[in-house]
């Protein structure tokens, strides 16, 4: 709570004490007071990007109305006003309400030892020009943040989640899809624990690195909580803003890098027309045969713009990774992160990403050989390349409730629930028998919980924004199974994972079994197989011709 809700609150309290008591001394001056300065405040936290303030600052007027035309009784009058007073109080809970659904609070520590610090930078692409909506001779220009243990100078803050600049771009930018711009810029005021351009620690050593990707639509920023817990424990983690394809991209010289128009107009597309009826079979059905046809004609058959994230997103995602693993690896970066990069170590990688993200991360993986291990916060595998085909390395696949997801496109769940990633990373005949791909299943979670939306907002809207399951549940698990299996696959330490976090979040977090998707492949003819397989590969023909792996 900042200062504005602090005396926004006041100013509305003391107006209803003054209201009920009508024998209260200077009460009409008290009243005009009170009225003044919650309209005061109120605009005041409008201009502020405070803008749950604004429920306070029409409250404010109305009782600055309702004293100037004199309804007001004599502060001679007896008796409680009881039917306005009630009305006023019920007003005043409505007008503080925002203020509590949409907190501005620290973001809660991270688990590790270690400080943590933060960079921003932009790489250059000249080798990819026109990308998105780029003009047909501009390179593809990128943003990356960085988070890493450091050593802060004495006295130091940490840097706010949105920086004022990006409360007016990336914010609103990001909030404008939902139909209201100022959606997340009350976030300017949200201190986080990451220390601005701070000393890499002392003594680090080569640092591990994660690369990380967000979801479609969104921002660097969108996991900083899971960001800030890796760095506590050492990691140093790189996410990419996939500019065009992302809210729009403050770069560090002040530029913006807006939305591509065609970003829009998908997003228009699939909120007007919901989901094809063919990308609803290939994940709801309860046949593996229907599913399995679905999705492969998800893959090839659905329409412009609906198919924008599989058909162009999907090859320039990829990309943009690939690009930015090199740049690093080279030391082609600017002067101010140079020294960070130098301490990473880009031979083996961990590389992570949530929902649109996570399936970049996938398809990483199966073709760079410096990939060590894979997370996917709840994503599909939109590029397809590990559809029906080993992943090379251990994977964490991390899901959001299944009968969520079900409900999300449009599916009453019936039966025995499956993933919608089930013919992915593995091949169909030893589906479930990986002893290090991991598939948990976060119950009580929706998409969006894997993102720090559980501390953004408070319930009832946190259950649409990130699911019922507890905010120290959809954060904490997050972190824990993330960290664990890095700890593990990464960096080769005897942890116990997964078993001491399913230990650890047991009712909450269970593993989601594939083998059913073995049995039925094995109970089909070999002629049948083979068929499949070959369609299969079609498929894929098609996609790295689109260039997406």
């Amino acid at each position: 709570m900042i200062l504005s809700d602090i005396l926004l609150i006041a100013a509305l309290l003391l107006f209803l004490c003054a209201w009920w008591l009508p024998g209260f001394p200077e009460r009409g001056r008290v009243l005009w007071l009170a009225a003044t300065a919650v309209l005061a405040v109120g605009l005041f936290g409008i201009r502020d990007d405070r803008w749950q303030a604004g429920a306070g600052a029409a409250l404010g007027a109305l009782f600055l109305l309702v004293l100037l035309i004199g309804r007001l009784r004599r502060s001679g009058q007896r008796g409680v006003p009881v039917w306005s007073g009630l009305l006023f109080s019920l007003l005043g809970g409505l007008a503080v309400a925002p203020l509590w659904l949409f907190p501005v609070a620290d973001l809660p520590p991270p688990s590790g030892p270690q400080a943590v610090g933060v960079r921003d930078f932009e790489l250059i692409d000249h080798g990819r020009p026109g990308v998105f909506n780029a003009g047909p001779d501009e390179p593809r220009r990128l943003l990356v943040r960085a988070w890493y243990p450091a050593s802060p100078a004495p006295g130091a803050k940490p840097r706010r989640y949105f920086d004022e600049e990006e409360a007016k771009t990336t914010a609103r930018g990001f909030g404008a899809l939902f139909g209201f711009p100022p959606l997340l810029a009350h976030l300017k005021h949200m201190r986080t624990n990451a220390f601005e351009g701070a000393p890499i620690r002392a003594g680090a050593g080569k640092l591990p690195v994660v690369f990380f990707s967000h979801g479609y639509t969104a921002y660097t920023a969108a996991n900083w909580a899971l960001m800030e817990d890796l760095a506590s424990h050492g990691y140093a983690v790189y996410s990419v803003q996939h500019s065009g394809d992302a809210s729009p991209t403050l770069l560090p010289d002040g530029e913006v890098l807006p939305m591509d128009p065609a970003l829009l107009e998908h997003m228009r597309h699939v909120l007007e027309s919901g989901f094809s009826e063919v990308m609803v079979r290939g994940y709801a059905s309860g046949d593996f045969d229907e599913r399995l046809d679905g999705q492969l004609r998800t893959a090839l058959e659905i329409p412009a713009p609906g198919n924008r994230a599989i058909v162009v997103s999907a090859p320039v995602w990829l990309a943009d990774r690939l690009f930015v693993h090199d740049a690093l690896q080279a030391g082609a970066v600017p002067a101010s992160v140079a020294d960070l990069v130098a301490a990473s170590d880009f031979t083996r990688t961990g590389e992570m990403g949530m929902s649109f993200g996570g399936s970049t991360t996938g398809a990483v993986c199966m073709v760079d050989r410096r990939c060590a291990a894979a997370v996917n916060l709840d994503g599909g595998d939109f590029h397809f390349t590990p559809f029906a085909a080993d992943i090379p390395v251990p994977l964490l696949m991390l899901h959001a409730d299944l009968g969520g997801f079900y409900r999300m496109l449009g599916v009453e769940p019936t039966g025995e629930l499956r993933g919608f990633n089930d013919f992915s990373y593995e091949r169909f005949e030893h589906a479930g028998q990986r002893g290090d791909l991991y598939r948990p299943v976060l119950n009580g979670a929706v998409h969006a919980g894997f993102t720090d939306n559980a501390l953004l907002v408070r319930r009832p809207l946190r259950d649409l924004a990130a699911g019922t399951a507890p905010v120290e549940v959809l954060i904490g698990a997050t972190n824990a199974f993330v960290l664990g299996f890095f700890d593990k696959h990464l960096r080769g330490l005897d942890n116990g994972f997964p078993q001491a976090q399913y230990e650890r979040y047991a009712g909450w977090v269970e593993p989601h079994d594939t083998s059913a998707v073995r049995a039925w492949w094995l109970a089909k003819p070999e002629a049948e197989r083979a068929a499949l397989e070959r369609r299969i590969e079609g498929m894929r023909e098609v996609v790295r011709r689109r260039g997406g792996g």
